[in-house]
């Protein structure tokens, strides 16, 4: 494929350069694209966090009092003022956050009051995972292909839970909170990062590559070339020219070798 020594050491040098700097961008750009995903995910805890606070404090306290009441979906009414509960204060903030550009939350089950609550089968199976984790525990998936991130944590049933629903037990799971958050901006960071390092890398790739070529032609390639016109010079009788090459390495030596055939020679044809 390569007849001359340049071209295999130039060959050479350019895949063990291409592995190097393949292997140190595989590795920058799985670590960034890991901070950013888990920046996101950072972002999804809070949320449930915030959801959690608000979900406790309403259940403490035994719900929101409203005036002007509507409709009959409230637990008190007295006149005018009427109490909500959790189960409605989430389903209506879930509601508003349907318009939310940068999020969205659902309070899911498998046997929801709310039809609008039934979790579907991303929700079930992490909904079915959670029986047998850690009530802390959560499950979560980037799908890159919707551009979006999915989050899921348990809500355990409490005793203010069990008001609005007697058949449950307490402590267990019946239910959890989703949230789906877009995942556009950091794809797009991403794919900046990718191109960032991929012309860093290129770029810096390619200056080495020149210099090592350099380095490799000037250190070994023309020394090599000088040597071999000097065996073919000696070949043809040309001996009165000495080409040696004052080096402490192996072409200096090949240099002396050569250099010692050059004057035996010389002393043959004297002695001729």
């Amino acid at each position: 494929m390569f007849k001359s020594i340049q071209s295999k050491i130039n060959f050479a040098i350019f895949i063990v350069l291409l592995i190097i700097f393949g292997a140190f961008y595989f590795i920058m750009d799985q670590q960034k694209k890991t901070e950013i995903m888990d920046q996101k995910l950072k972002q999804a805890q809070v949320i449930y966090q915030q959801l959690d606070y608000l979900k406790t404090w309403i259940g403490k306290n035994g719900g929101i009092w409203i005036k002007d009441i509507k409709d009959d979906r409230y637990i008190v009414k007295e006149g005018r003022y009427a109490r909500k509960n959790t189960s409605i204060v989430l389903a209506e903030l879930s509601d508003a956050s349907l318009g939310n550009k940068d999020y969205k939350f659902r309070v899911v089950s498998p046997k929801p009051l709310n039809p609008k609550n039934l979790s579907d089968a991303f929700e079930n199976q992490a909904l079915m995972k959670f029986r047998a984790m850690s009530p802390d525990a959560e499950i979560y998936k980037f799908d890159f292909d919707k551009k979006i991130l999915r989050y899921v944590k348990p809500m355990v049933t409490s005793q203010f839970c069990l008001k609005c629903h007697p058949n449950y037990e307490l402590g267990s799971i019946e239910g959890g909170i989703s949230i789906t958050i877009p995942i556009e901006d950091i794809i797009q960071q991403i794919k900046q990062n990718r191109i960032y390092y991929a012309s860093f890398f290129g770029i810096t790739m390619a200056v080495l590559l020149v210099i090592m070529v350099y380095l490799m032609n000037v250190i070994v390639v023309k020394p090599i070339k000088k040597l071999t016109d000097q065996a073919d010079k000696i070949s043809t009788g040309e001996i009165n020219v000495s080409a040696e090459i004052h080096r402490e390495d192996e072409i200096g030596e090949l240099s002396k070798a050569i250099e010692r055939l050059r004057i035996s020679f010389k002393k043959m044809m004297n002695l001729k």
